[in-house]
C-alpha cells in the first residue's frame, strides 16, 4: 500500500486535489478523445457509405426510367407510322437519286449547326417527300430527347437502314445491317434488337463513339413491330451519354471534398470518367486496385486502406449497380489525408484542452486547498479550548457560508450552551428541592382522595411557582363535594321515578298485548274474507272469458253458415248451367237422330251401294236415341237436386237467422257477466286494501306490544342502576359524616347507602 510522508495538511490536501484533478482530467479527455474519433471514423464512413447508395439509386432509376421508356415508346402507334412514313419516303428518295448523299449534303453539309447543334434544323428547304416528313415529325422527336434526356434518338427499318435521326452526324441514313457501321456500338445494338421479341430492350456498354466525336456513350435499342405481326418491322434505339450519369452521381458528393466516383464494369474498364481532371477518362482499363478487384468481382464494401488509380491513398467504397443489361460496379474513393483531417484537429485540440485542463485545475485546487486547510487549523484550536473549559477564546469562520461556517457557528452554539448549563445547574438544584416537597404534600392528599376522604384540603401554603397547583386542588375538592351531594339526591329521584314508569310500563304493555290478540284475529278474518272475495273474482273472470269464447265461436258459426248459404247459390247457378247444357245436347241428339234418319233414305235410295251406310245410319240413330234417353234421365235428376238445393238454402238461412239471435243474446249475457266480474274485481281490490291496512296497524301494534315490554325492562334496569348508584356514592365521607356512614334514613346532607 502506498504510504504518503508526514506532510502537514496545508501541503497535504493541495497536493491530493491536484493528483487527482490531473489524473481524471486527463483520463477523461483520452476517453472522449478516442470516442469521438471512433465516432468521427463511424461518421466519415456513414456519410461515404450514403453517398455511394445515393449516387447508386440516381443511376440505377436513371437506367430503369430509359428501359421503361422505351417500352412504352415502342408501343406507340406514332412511333410505328413515323418509321413507316420515313422507310416510304426514303424508299422514293432511291428510286430519283442516291439518297445517303443527298440526304448528308442537305442535313449535314448545308447545315449551320454542327454536332448536337444539327438538331435545331428542321426544314432544309430542299422540297422533298422526305423532308416533308422531317417538318411533321422532328419536332416531336425532339421534344422527346429533351424530355427522356437522350443525346440522340434514332429509327431503322428492317434492312438496317437509319431512316431518321434527330442530331445529324455521319451515321445519319446509313446501313448498320452490314459493314463497319455495323461494328459499331450502335450497329451491335440494332442487330440484337432486330432479333429481339416484342418489348425486349437491347444494350451496349458506355464507350467513346467515333461518329459522336469520340464521346462516351452507350446505347439501347428496342423492336417495333407491326399488330398482328411475327417479324420487327424496325428498331428504335437511344443514345445517352457517360457525363449525365457521372453528372447524377456527383450530385450526392460535397462540393470541393476532392472525392472521385465513377463506374467500373467487370472487365476493368472504366465507364464513366473520373471526376478528378486528368486522372483516366471513360474507356479507360484501370489497373488492378483493391477497388477495381472488388468491382470485377462484384462486391461491395468499404476498403480503409486502399490506393487510387493514380497510386494516392485513398479510403474506397464499392457497391454493385443494378442496371439491366450492365455489369457496373460504383466506385467512391476519398482521399485519406482529407478524410482524416478532422479526427487530426480534433486530436490536437483535445491534446492542448487538456494541458491547458490541468495547469487550471492545478491553480484553482491549491487555491481551493488552501482556503479549506486555514479554517480547519483555526476550527482545531477552538476545540481545543472547550476541551480544557475555555469559554471566551473567539470561534473564527462564523461568517463563511459554507459547512466550515456551519460548523464554526455550530462550535458557538455548543460553547454558549455549555456555559448556559453550567450556570443553570445550581437553579436546578434548588427548585428540585422545593418540587420534591410539593410533590410530598400532594401525594399525601391524592392517597386521601384515593380513599374516598372528600375533605383532604391541602392548607399550608405552597412556593409560589407551586401555590397554583394547591388552590386548584382545594377549588376541585370543593366542586367535586357538591357534585357528589347532588349526585345523591338525584339518585334518590331516580329511584322512586323508576318504580313509577315501571308501574306504569307494566300496565301498558298488558293492554297493548290484549289489543294485539284482538287486532290479529280481525285480521285473520278480514284475509279469510279477501281470499273468498278473490276467488268468487276469479271465477267471475273465467265465466267471462268463457262466455267471450261463446260468443265468438257462435261469430264463427255465423260465417260459416254465410259461406254455406253462398255455396248453396253457387251449386244452384251450377245446376241451372247444367241443365241448359242438358237441353243443349237433348237438341243435338234430336238433331243427330233426324240426320240419321234421312242418311238412312238416301241409303236405301243407292240400294246395294249404299248398304252400309244404312247400317251406320242405324247405329248412330240408336246411339243418338240413347243420348236423348240419358239426357232426360239427367235433367230429371238435376230437377231434383235443384230442389233438395232450395231447401238446403232455405234450411241454412233459417240456421243463420237463428245463430244471429243466439249471438246477439251471449253478447248481452257477455256484458253483463263482464260488469260482474268488474265489480267482484272491484271489490277484491278494496278488500286487499283494507286487508293490507290491518296487517300494517297489526304489525305497528305488535311493535307497540315489544316497544312497552321494552320499556318495563328498561324501567326495572333504571331501578336497579340506581340502587348500584347509592352504594356507589355512599363510600365518600362529605363535611360532617365519618367516612361510611348513612343509610337511607339519614339527613340530607349525608350520604345515604342503598
Amino acid at each position: 500500500m502506498l504510504k504518503t510522508p508526514k506532510l502537514p495538511l496545508t501541503l497535504k490536501l493541495p497536493l491530493i486535489m491536484v493528483a487527482l484533478t490531473a489524473v481524471f482530467l486527463v483520463t477523461v479527455s483520452s476517453l472522449v478523445y478516442k470516442m469521438a474519433e471512433a465516432d468521427i471514423r463511424k461518421s466519415t464512413y456513414f456519410s461515404y457509405e450514403t453517398a455511394a447508395n445515393a449516387s447508386q439509386k440516381a443511376v440505377e432509376a436513371r437506367m430503369a426510367e430509359m428501359r421503361k421508356d422505351m417500352v412504352r415508346n415502342a408501343d406507340l402507334a406514332t412511333v410505328f407510322r413515323t418509321m413507316n412514313n420515313f422507310n416510304r419516303e426514303f424508299a422514293k428518295l432511291a428510286g430519283k437519286t442516291e439518297p445517303v448523299a443527298y440526304l448528308h449534303e442537305h442535313y449535314l453539309t448545308k447545315n449551320p449547326g454542327k454536332g448536337l447543334a444539327s438538331a435545331e434544323l428542321s426544314d432544309p428547304d430542299d422540297g422533298s417527300y422526305y423532308s416533308q416528313m422531317h417538318i411533321s415529325y422532328h419536332s416531336a422527336f425532339v421534344q422527346s430527347r429533351d424530355l427522356g434526356r437522350y443525346r440522340n434518338i434514332y429509327l431503322f427499318n428492317a434492312e438496317g437502314r437509319m431512316v431518321y435521326s434527330v442530331v445529324k452526324e455521319t451515321d445519319f441514313v446509313q446501313d448498320f445491317s452490314a459493314g463497319g457501321f455495323a461494328e459499331t456500338a450502335l450497329g451491335k445494338a440494332y442487330n440484337q434488337a432486330i432479333n429481339s421479341a416484342p418489348r425486349e430492350v437491347s444494350v451496349t456498354d458506355i464507350a467513346p463513339y467515333e461518329p459522336s466525336g469520340d464521346a462516351a456513350v452507350g446505347f439501347m435499342a428496342v423492336p417495333i413491330y407491326k399488330k398482328g405481326k411475327d417479324t420487327p418491322f424496325g428498331v428504335m434505339a437511344v443514345q445517352f451519354e457517360a457525363s449525365q450519369l457521372q453528372a447524377l452521381m456527383q450530385e450526392n458528393l460535397e462540393p470541393g471534398s476532392g472525392q472521385d466516383i465513377y463506374l467500373v464494369s467487370q472487365d476493368g474498364v472504366a465507364r464513366t470518367a473520373s471526376t478528378i481532371e486528368g486522372e483516366f477518362d471513360a474507356g479507360s482499363v484501370l489497373p488492378m486496385t483493391e477497388a477495381v478487384e472488388a468491382a470485377i468481382a462484384d462486391q461491395s464494401g468499404l476498403l480503409e486502406n486502399a490506393v487510387s488509380a493514380v497510386g494516392g491513398s485513398v479510403i474506397a467504397v464499392t457497391t454493385p449497380v443494378a442496371a439491366e443489361g450492365f455489369s457496373w460496379t460504383l466506385v467512391l474513393e476519398t482521399d485519406r489525408s482529407a478524410a482524416m483531417e478532422a479526427v487530426n484537429k480534433i486530436r490536437n485540440m483535445a491534446l492542448l484542452l487538456i494541458g491547458a485542463a490541468v495547469v487550471l485545475a492545478t491553480g484553482i485546487s491549491w487555491i481551493a486547498a488552501s482556503r479549506v486547510t486555514k479554517p480547519i487549523i483555526a476550527l482545531s484550536g477552538a476545540t481545543n479550548a472547550l476541551a480544557d473549559g475555555d469559554y471566551i477564546s473567539e470561534i473564527r469562520g462564523k461568517k463563511r457560508g459554507d459547512e466550515l461556517g456551519d460548523l464554526a457557528r455550530a462550535m458557538t452554539s455548543f460553547r454558549d450552551k455549555l456555559k448556559a448549563a453550567d450556570e443553570a445547574t445550581v437553579r436546578e438544584a434548588e427548585a428540585a428541592r422545593k418540587t420534591a416537597d410539593v410533590v410530598e404534600k400532594m401525594s399525601d392528599a391524592l392517597s386521601q382522595l384515593e380513599k374516598g376522604n372528600l375533605v383532604c384540603d391541602i392548607q399550608e401554603p405552597f412556593a409560589s411557582h407551586y401555590e397554583a397547583l394547591r388552590q386548584n386542588f382545594n377549588r376541585s375538592l370543593l366542586n367535586l363535594r357538591g357534585s357528589m351531594g347532588n349526585v345523591v339526591e338525584s339518585s334518590l329521584n331516580v329511584g322512586r321515578y323508576a318504580d313509577e314508569q315501571k308501574a306504569s310500563a307494566t300496565d301498558m304493555a298488558d293492554r297493548t298485548e290484549s289489543q294485539a290478540n284482538t287486532l290479529e284475529e280481525t285480521a285473520t278474518a278480514i284475509q279469510d274474507l279477501t281470499a273468498g272475495v278473490r276467488a268468487t273474482a276469479e271465477s267471475a273472470a273465467k265465466v267471462d272469458q268463457t262466455m267471450r269464447g261463446t260468443r265468438e265461436e257462435a261469430e264463427r258459426s255465423n260465417e260459416v253458415v254465410t259461406s254455406a248459404v253462398k255455396a248453396m247459390d253457387e251449386i244452384q247457378t251450377a245446376s241451372d248451367e247444367i241443365s241448359q247444357i242438358i237441353n243443349l245436347i237433348d237438341d243435338i241428339a234430336f238433331q243427330t237422330n233426324l240426320l240419321a234418319l234421312n242418311a238412312g233414305v238416301e241409303a236405301a235410295r243407292a240400294g246395294t251401294a249404299g248398304a252400309g251406310f244404312a247400317v251406320v245410319a242405324s247405329e248412330v240413330r240408336a246411339l243418338a236415341q240413347r243420348a236423348s234417353t240419358a239426357a232426360g234421365q239427367i235433367k230429371e235428376l238435376t230437377t231434383a237436386s235443384e230442389h233438395h238445393v232450395a231447401n238446403g238454402v232455405s234450411m241454412v238461412g233459417r240456421a243463420g237467422d237463428a245463430l244471429t239471435s243466439i249471438i246477439e243474446q251471449v253478447t248481452a249475457v257477455s256484458g253483463l257477466v263482464t260488469e260482474i266480474a268488474d265489480g267482484v274485481q272491484t271489490q277484491s281490490s278494496g278488500l286487499e286494501n283494507i286487508n293490507d291496512a290491518m296487517a300494517q296497524l297489526d304489525m305497528v301494534t305488535q311493535q307497540n306490544t315489544a316497544m312497552a315490554e321494552e320499556a318495563s325492562a328498561a324501567s326495572q334496569l333504571l331501578q336497579d342502576e340506581a340502587q348500584s348508584l347509592s352504594g356507589i356514592v355512599s363510600r365518600f365521607q362529605l363535611p360532617g359524616t365519618p367516612m361510611g356512614a348513612g343509610s337511607m334514613g339519614a339527613e340530607p346532607g349525608y350520604l345515604r347507602r342503598a
